[in-house]
Order: C-alpha cells, then structure tokens, then sequence
C-alpha cells in the first residue's frame, strides 16, 4: 500500500487571526492582505469574492452571528485558503498570553526563496517545533538559522538591544512577516522606542534588555530564559507592548464583523 503523499507547500495558505468569541475577528484587512501576498508567491489564486466566502464559511464553520460583543481578545481563528478553492475555519482558545515564557531553540526550516516567510501548506515543521519546546518543558521554540534567531513556532522575536532599540528579524532572514510585530512597530517608534529589521544574533540577544515573543495568540510575551539561560532584566518593554496592543484592541477600527 502506497503512503500517503506528503503535503507541499504550495498546496494551502493560511493566517491565524485573534477573536472575540463572538462575530469579529481583529485586524481582518491586515490579515487578508499579507495571506494574499503568501498567496501569489505559493501561486494560489486569490478569489475576488473572498469576503463572500469567509462569510459563507463562517456561517457553515463558526455559526456565531453578528451582534455587538464587546471586542475583547478570547481565543483565535485559523484561516485557510487551499489551492482548490476550498476556504476553511476553526477556532481555539488561547493557550497562553501576554505572560513570562521559556523558549528553546531548533534548527530553522528552510524551502525555496519564495516559500519562505510565507504561511504555507506544508507546516509540519513550525508544528514539529512547538511539540518539541513542550516535551523540553518549555512554552515556546525559537527557530534559528546561521546563529541568528529568524522566527518562532507561532510568534515573532522582537528582541530589544541594550540601548533601548528594538530590533526585529529583517525580512531576507526567512522568518513569517508577523501582523502583531507588524501592528506594532509604527506604535513602538510613536512611544519613543525606535524598530530596525536586521539579524537578530547571538550577541545582540546576549545583551538584550529584553526579548519578547509577539503574536496573534501569544500576545506579547517575555521571554525569561532560551536553552535554561535567563535572558534580559528588564520589564518595561513587554508590558509597555502589552499595554498598546490592550490600547488597539479597545478600539472599533480594528474588529471585522464576519457574522454579519
């Protein structure tokens, strides 16, 4: 008997999106068009009708009408696009958010140029990680490539230098473009901390007053200790980001309401 084929890359796209529980998704437009860029890249094509049939979908999936809840993060949707078509929703409750972390490290995976950074059918290996960080007993694997952190099994390092810049992983290293860690740069820089994109190396992570783990299910979460080391010393960064996205989330702008 012949094994069942392994999934490629190309063969879905998705995007994971933070949910009040009820009918409106967080920051949907901002979602929608990075999973269509993913989509161009993975060549999928993009349906001109997509709200329709996240709609429809929803109705199908989800069932929750719309109605006015009160737009607070609860738990998340996963989004996904196949190459057929097919338009799938599931959601799940946060596992853990906005909290003080333990991280490990695991080899990068890498695909082709055009496949990386994107969310894409073949995803075992983010899932691989994620398991493995839990058997290790800690809360998150950290994904490295060339001595440099480049990504996280679902969230992205924001690690903060010891002049109190942040620094993200630039977008060549082949780490996923985050929404959170891409919401909140423009806020960081308002509230005087300045964001560069670079590679975020052993030594700009050794020094760091902080590294935090931004995502759309994690929130914004301090990473205390990579390999058992502790890293940082510092607070002020995590809960000042904890703190914006709290600002963010209160406001109607950012919620879609899908049910409606």
């Amino acid at each position: 008997m012949k094994k069942d084929s392994p999934v490629g890359p190309r063969s879905a796209v998705f995007t994971t999106v933070v949910w009040d529980g009820g009918s409106h998704l967080a920051d949907l437009k901002a979602h929608l068009d990075r999973m269509e860029i993913h989509a161009q890249r993975l060549r999928i094509a993009w349906p001109e009708n997509m709200m329709s049939k996240i709609n429809r979908a929803w109705e199908k999936s989800i069932g929750t009408r719309g109605t006015e809840t009160p737009r607070t993060p609860t738990g998340l949707i996963r989004l996904e696009l196949t190459r057929a078509g097919e338009i799938s929703l599931e959601g799940r409750p946060f596992m853990l958010r906005n909290e003080g972390i333990e991280a490990v490290t695991v080899p990068a995976p890498r695909w082709s140029p055009k496949i990386n950074g994107t969310k894409h059918g073949d995803w075992g290996p983010y899932a691989d990680a994620m398991q493995h960080a839990d058997a290790k007993g800690a809360d998150l694997a950290l994904m490295v490539h060339d001595y440099a952190l480049v990504d996280g099994d679902r969230a992205t390092p924001l690690v903060v230098d010891e002049d109190g810049t942040a620094w993200l992983a630039a977008p060549a290293e082949g780490g996923v473009m985050g929404i959170t860690a891409e919401l909140l740069a423009p806020l960081l820089e308002q509230a005087g901390v300045p964001v560069h994109r670079g590679r975020l190396n052993e030594r700009l992570v050794a020094r760091a007053l902080e590294v935090i783990a931004l995502g759309s299910g994690i929130g914004a979460s301090r990473i205390e200790s990579i390999d058992g080391e502790p890293v940082g010393s510092n607070h002020e960064f995590s809960e000042k980001c904890q703190t914006l996205l709290t600002q963010h989330y209160e406001t109607t702008n950012a919620w879609t309401d899908v049910g409606a």
